[in-house]
């Protein structure tokens, strides 16, 4: 087989930095791919951007989680934005209002409905579906995601599985990445069998969750030494200011360190030196 690579940057829209940076990274770098946030406060000019960046991947970011507002009125999803009319900001919080009953599968459904159809009316063509902070693949929306893939003829889907060794920590942070990580590796890599029944192709790698706001130059030529045969997917987060951004969502991202990798002349030799050919979900679907 071949080994293929999607570099996909998560956030689209989400801020003006995160647009800058997606259209430097495809530009001069190596970014295929990008994942747009129907909420997110700069969403207009990233679909100004996204025309003009002929060629690259357009994916649309499901979003319940990140402080940031709904796309229908908070009134309408009331049990999605108990944080001042807004969604929660933590995936563990959304998850322990779940775990008690208190997430009408209804308000999700309705809300992914709605990013959905504000992304497909600006006339882009999509490519796939992937989540922020991955809650596309939690167990109780996974059956929303996919019925709403088949709904909007969405070819392809992210499973973000990362190997389950990789990353190990015996730090107290690092230990809980470690943990939190392959929780959703397990539980993403059992929805593969209905995606599949479904017709709709995926990623067969993953990488990102470990690095998350931290691939470094050398982390991502780590990464590329390991690829495998087959459909890789690389998860980034570049930004053109961190600063800015840590001032809006105290994420502790390093955006701009992504952003040099991405466009690093040592990562694009690395690739060719492994014959690893860069595509987006686009080729995935062409097979």
């Amino acid at each position: 087989m071949v080994k293929k690579l999607i570099v996909n940057a998560d956030d689209f829209g989400i801020h003006p930095a995160v647009n800058r940076a997606v259209e430097k990274a495809f530009a001069a770098g190596i970014l295929t791919s990008t994942s747009l946030m129907a909420g997110g406060a700069a969403f207009d000019e990233a679909v100004r951007m996204a025309r003009s960046m002929e060629g690259i991947g357009i994916g649309i970011h499901l979003t319940l989680v990140g402080g940031l507002p709904t796309v229908l009125p908070p009134e309408e999803v009331p049990t999605l934005t108990w944080e001042g009319g807004h969604l929660c900001s933590d995936y563990g919080e959304l998850i322990k209002r779940d775990m008690k009953g208190r997430i009408r599968m209804e308000d999700v459904y309705r809300e992914w409905d709605a990013q959905i159809r504000k992304i497909l009316d600006t006339g882009l063509p999509v490519t796939h579906i992937d989540g922020h902070q991955h809650m596309h693949m939690w167990n109780h929306f996974f059956p929303i995601t996919l019925t709403l893939a088949r709904k909007y003829h969405i070819p392809c889907m992210r499973v973000p599985d990362e190997k389950l060794l990789f990353g190990f920590s015996l730090s107290p942070k690092g230990a809980f990445r470690f943990a939190a990580k392959n929780g959703l590796s397990l539980m993403a890599r059992g929805h593969r069998k209905a995606l599949k029944k479904a017709g709709i192709r995926t990623n067969d790698h993953f990488w990102g969750m470990m690095y998350g706001g931290h691939f470094y130059e050398n982390r991502m030529l780590s990464v590329v030494d390991r690829m495998e045969d087959g459909v890789s997917e690389i998860m980034c987060h570049p930004s053109a200011d961190a600063s800015a951004m840590e001032r809006t969502f105290h994420w502790g991202y390093e955006g701009e360190e992504e952003l040099k990798s991405l466009t690093s002349p040592a990562v694009r030799e690395r690739l060719k030196a492994r014959n690893i050919r860069l595509i987006s979900y686009r080729d995935v679907v062409k097979g």
